[in-house]
């Protein structure tokens, strides 16, 4: 079942998004991912069944466009359509908030994925680049 992530899911999100290797960040301070779904304004969702929490999404409206932040689904539930439900989710909430487009940075081995649910590369046009900021 899909539902909008609470504060309380906090300890659950973190150990999923830790299960996975390389996705933790060493860097991201401990109260990331409150601030994150307080900063998401209702486009953070969890799936989760009796057993606990299984997978979480964040999305943000920036106004101009949409932006996919962080997407996990545990390894033990891939491939039952957990993804797709949670992207459909962000997606459907920002269609309905006037959001014509959708933007995300996706790791190599998630473009079959991405491309299954037709999104596309950006353009010739766009590429991506990081500044590394320093914490004060």
């Amino acid at each position: 079942m899909i539902r909008q992530a609470i504060v309380q899911d906090i300890p659950a999100i973190t150990s999923l998004i830790k299960s996975e290797p390389g996705m933790w960040q060493e860097v991201w301070s401990d109260n990331v991912i409150e601030r994150a779904l307080k900063s998401s304004d209702g486009l953070s969702f969890i799936w989760e069944d009796n057993q606990g929490i299984h997978g979480f999404i964040s999305g943000h409206d920036v106004g101009f466009r949409g932006y996919l932040s962080e997407l996990i689904v545990s390894s033990k539930f891939r491939r039952k359509g957990i993804g797709r439900q949670l992207v459909m989710a962000v997606q459907n909430e920002l269609s309905n908030r006037g959001c014509h487009l959708l933007f995300a940075d996706i790791w190599n081995d998630a473009e079959s994925f991405y491309k299954s649910l037709d999104w596309e590369p950006v353009s010739e046009m766009v590429s991506l680049r990081k500044k590394e900021l320093k914490i004060k």
